[in-house]
């Protein structure tokens, strides 16, 4: 099955496709004029739909709800942008693939980079979620500050991660199936002493991922992992 994004469709309503993926509905995939088409709006729900080419025109007719899929993956994952843009797309693309409910972009005292570019981290998102058939499209929001970020977390199980030599629970030892969770990494130079401090009379549990000193990206990816698998147990 392929998979489109198209937001905010419903039952009767009619989708027009930019030329670029008209083109690679035509030339790649080989679809003509009335077969079947999946569509997700991002929201949890898969449509099928029957494409319509008239000349140069390319539309998609959404016919059915086929499923309403509940959102499974309760989890924020809050990372500090990294310097190579890169990576922070890489991290964007596996986490969504995997499975992540929220992105939180943060902006700590140690951070490298003050801009993103959210517009183009969506795209990644969208494009992710097509690719790995997923019906939920992730927010990513607003880069924010750390500490007014800090303030704001109601998930059930809330922690950082951070290098400095203090008492730490492993992150698979800290998460509890069916509990929603939200998971702060910080930049390469780590989140600073006063961040941490804030982050624990906030509520949240200091957590190691591990021996290894990992990079910024490295260290969310595996905390995605380490909370989708505990809660595939």
């Amino acid at each position: 099955m392929n998979l489109f994004y198209q937001p905010n469709i419903t039952v009767g309503s009619a989708v027009a496709v930019e030329q670029a993926e008209a083109v690679h509905i035509a030339k790649v995939l080989r679809k003509k004029s009335g077969d079947l088409i999946h569509l997700t709006d991002g929201a949890g729900n898969l449509f099928a739909a029957e494409l319509l080419v008239e000349g140069k025109r390319t539309a998609m007719q959404v016919t059915q709800l086929l499923r309403n899929e509940p959102q499974n993956h309760r989890l924020e994952l809050a990372i500090c942008p990294t310097k190579n843009n890169e990576r922070l797309e890489w991290f964007v693309e596996k986490a969504v693939e995997i499975g992540v409910g929220k992105i939180s972009l943060i902006q700590a005292e140690h951070s490298e980079r003050a801009h993103v570019k959210l517009e183009r981290l969506s795209r990644v998102a969208a494009s992710a979620m097509k690719q790995s058939l997923k019906l939920w499209l992730p927010e990513i929001t607003e880069l924010q500050s750390a500490k007014t970020w800090m303030k704001t977390v109601t998930a059930d199980i809330k922690c950082i991660a951070h290098c400095m030599e203090t008492d730490k629970t492993l992150l698979k030892n800290a998460l509890s199936t069916g509990q929603s969770a939200c998971i702060a990494i910080g930049p390469e130079g780590d989140f600073s002493k006063n961040e941490i401090q804030l982050a624990l009379e906030c509520g949240f549990v200091a957590v190691s991922l591990g021996k290894a000193r990992l990079r910024t990206e490295t260290a969310a990816m595996a905390a995605v992992h380490t909370f989708e698998l505990i809660n595939q147990q």
